[in-house]
């Protein structure tokens, strides 16, 4: 995996983004998985307080089961909506992703979208295998060039690292605004003199780099390096490297030159062989940093300013952004790694995410784009749909006929539940009470959209996760359809299925979801079944 990718973006202006490391997304991912616990159990304990509450206020139990309805609906969008949510309304950020100085963007350097977050989230259930270890997830970002886990490779997205900020000096490096102004006059190809020898800026930036990073160095490194950049420059400072040599202070010394070198490229942006104005050189750092505030001041608003500038204001901002972009081309002159082409490049990443944050098409005026392409991605998809219909209720059947020929199987294949359920009545499956109905209808709800979550999600574990989903659930189908028929509810059952023309035909609480099936009224075997015995 790299540590930098270069990103050209829609409006042709070259960002260097930092990619994000394994361990710090990992962090992230940890300290967001504690904050869902944390909502989890908050909402858990609300709706037990707040039902209990709703009862005694209005002496009805009917009153509790719509709290706990709210509940589960709660429960299911916390668990699926959490990263989703925050990641699409949020810049590309999580509180975990945030804390950790990470984010989300598209590989083409613009925001996170809707599209983009719903697909690297609905899929993080593949991600996790096997849950929680997320070993999937981690040798996909280790073995990708980009970092790129599964859910990452489906959207087309990367996840980039601030960095760390540089010194104020480093941001406000006086002799690299006057470089860059000789660029844009056409004169860059004049150094800085130090007595009777040029310094050009690719040596201030080697010198710049050192000076900001030797205290992060180990002593033996740092006095190496010190003697290795100043040595050329001894003699023009007046110094015998020689007798600097056996000097136990020498690279007190070197450093000494070193800092004195910087400050005259500082303080004395004139000192370029070809004359700068300081008042032009002032200037463009002023530009950068009023340029700079005004992004740090949309990022606080969420972008929401931007919506309330007239013309003229938007105009200029834009003005401004593509000024800074021609800047950093032009400092990259001076070599990629110099502190003030991280620096406005860090700028110019920051009002790209901040101007680019919502992109409008024309295609919104024409209604939903799935109305008309999810009918076609059907059509061009059909042997994928016939294989998963297959998959489904290919072992819903034999499932179905195994229960007819060994009603015995039910027992190891039907939830134990649903083993000893009758209907209340020949045409209805079974009168759900009042009390319980809100409850059902919200487990029934997100039970099944959960399954056809997994079922998506699995889909990038090449066609096994989703088989398996599939395949289970039609066992567990057929199973239950078998026991039913087997014990004479054939007519109940599919009156409910193929919705029955009488009242009171309510569905069971979890049905017809296998993984919902739950609570149903104990009553004998009956119809002459009650001689099927569970296996010993």
């Amino acid at each position: 995996m790299d540590d930098q990718i270069s990103i050209v973006t829609p409006d042709h202006i070259e960002l260097e983004f930092s990619l994000a490391g394994l361990g710090s997304r990992m962090l992230a991912l940890i300290i967001d998985a504690l904050l869902v616990g944390v909502i989890l159990i908050g909402v858990i304990l609300a709706a037990a307080i707040l039902g209990f509450g709703s009862i005694l206020a209005t002496q009805r139990l009917g009153a509790g089961s719509w709290v706990v309805a709210v509940a589960v609906l709660a429960l299911f969008i916390v668990m699926w909506g959490y990263f989703l949510l925050f990641e699409a309304l949020n810049n590309g950020q999580t509180p975990g992703k945030r804390w950790t100085g990470i984010r989300v963007v598209r590989d083409n350097g613009l925001p996170l979208g809707w599209k983009e977050s719903a697909l690297r989230n609905l899929v993080r259930a593949a991600d996790i295998l096997p849950p929680p270890a997320c070993i999937v997830g981690g040798l996909s970002i280790i073995f990708s060039k980009t970092g790129k886990r599964l859910g990452d490779l489906l959207a087309g997205t990367i996840v980039v690292s601030h960095g760390p900020p540089l010194e104020p000096a480093q941001r406000t490096s006086r002799w690299g605004a006057a470089w860059i102004v000789k660029v844009e006059k056409g004169r860059s190809r004049q150094g800085m003199m130090v007595g009777d020898m040029r310094v050009d800026a690719q040596q201030l930036q080697i010198i710049e780099r050192f000076l900001a990073r030797r205290d992060a160095l180990p002593p033996s490194q740092r006095q190496s390096l010190a003697w290795r950049i100043a040595q050329p420059f001894l003699s023009a400072l007046g110094e015998d490297a020689a007798e600097l040599q056996r000097r136990p202070d020498r690279f007190q010394v070197c450093e000494q030159a070193l800092q004195k070198i910087m400050a005259l490229a500082d303080a004395t942006p004139s000192a370029l062989t070809e004359m700068v104005s300081e008042d032009d050189a002032d200037a463009k750092r002023r530009r950068w940093r009023e340029f700079n505030q005004k992004i740090s001041r949309f990022e606080r608003a969420r972008g929401g300013d931007l919506r309330r500038l007239n013309p003229d204001q938007l105009t200029e901002i834009m003005d401004g952004y593509r000024t800074l972009a021609c800047d950093l081309a032009r400092a990259r002159s001076m070599g990629k790694n110099s502190a003030v082409v991280r620096h406005l490049n860090g700028i110019a990443v920051r009002a790209h995410s901040v101007l680019y944050r919502r992109i409008l098409t024309t295609d919104r005026r024409r209604g939903p784009a799935w109305v008309s392409r999810f009918p076609m991605a059907v059509r061009s998809h059909l042997a994928a749909v016939g294989l998963s219909a297959l998959l489904l209720f290919g072992p819903a059947v034999i499932s179905y006929l195994a229960v007819q020929i060994r009603p015995e199987f039910a027992y190891d294949l039907v939830p134990q539940s649903f083993l000893d359920f009758e209907p209340a009545r020949p045409e209805s499956l079974h009168n759900i009470p009042e009390l319980a109905r809100p409850i059902a209808a919200s487990s029934i709800l997100t039970n099944n959209i959960q399954v056809t979550l997994l079922a998506f999600g699995f889909g990038l574990t090449a066609g096994i996760g989703t088989a398996f989903v599939l395949i289970t659930n039609g066992i567990q189908l057929g199973a239950v359809a078998g026991w039913m028929t087997a014990k004479g509810n054939r007519s109940a059952l599919w009156g409910w299925i193929m919705r029955h023309h009488r009242p009171g035909a309510n569905p069971p609480p979890g049905g017809p979801s296998p993984r919902g099936y739950s609570g149903f009224d104990d009553r004998a075997r009956r119809d002459g079944h009650a001689h099927i015995r569970r296996p010993d």
